[in-house]
């Protein structure tokens, strides 16, 4: 088991429990479905926080930001994370991404209000658990596996990340993003929102 303060990374199973997991994993199931309907009906999509399909670090697949159930677990999982870690912790931004066959994440690290990360797996199909790649401070590169309802916490903002091709039909991640409340950013909440389950304000 990996150490957060010395190895820059932690992986933690069993953060939500199964079924939580599965619930989030239908969840986005139906939001990328919805979306999908709007778009093949022709309908403009007149509602908020509904997604959108492919982002420069995975073109093509359906994502989605600051998702209010999203926030709710950023913010609820505050103090078992602050724990694990020994970092005290201020709630930034959710995302989740809907990998299908042939998906990548792109090799790369992430902005200032990433600063401590998190990926959730939710659920897959595929016949094997598609690990994330990381980089850590001594140049190792490692392959971390998770189930649905495992977490993988890691210096986002630090440490490069990426995934590999994926070979299946589907693979459902959310992403807990949060600040060091004694960092360099500190002054910044909710990434920069009014409340949590809002759009980017920028």
């Amino acid at each position: 088991m990996s150490n957060y303060l010395k190895d820059g990374w932690l992986k933690i199973e069993n953060f939500l429990n199964k079924d939580i997991a599965d619930l989030l994993y239908g969840y986005v199931m139906l939001a990328e479905r919805r979306l999908k309907t709007l778009q093949d009906k022709g309908m403009e999509n007149t509602m908020s926080n509904i997604g959108e399909f492919g982002d420069a670090q995975s073109p093509g697949d359906f994502r989605s930001y600051g998702d209010l159930i999203f926030d709710t677990v950023l913010l609820g999982k505050v103090s078992e994370l602050e724990k694990l870690t020994g970092i005290g912790l201020i709630p930034q931004y959710t995302y989740y991404r809907m990998y299908r066959n042939g998906s990548i994440l792109e090799r790369h690290t992430d902005r200032d209000s990433c600063e401590i990360s998190c990926t959730l797996c939710l659920g897959y199909d595929a016949d094997y658990s598609w690990p994330i790649w990381i980089k850590d401070k001594e140049g190792k590169e490692t392959p971390v596996e998770t189930n649905p309802g495992d977490v993988v916490v890691y210096k986002g903002s630090d440490l490069e990340h990426w995934r590999e091709p994926f070979v299946g039909h589907n693979h459902a991640q959310a992403f807990l993003h949060y600040t060091d409340k004694e960092g360099q950013h500190n002054g910044r909440h909710f990434d920069g929102r009014l409340a949590l389950g809002m759009q980017f304000d920028g």
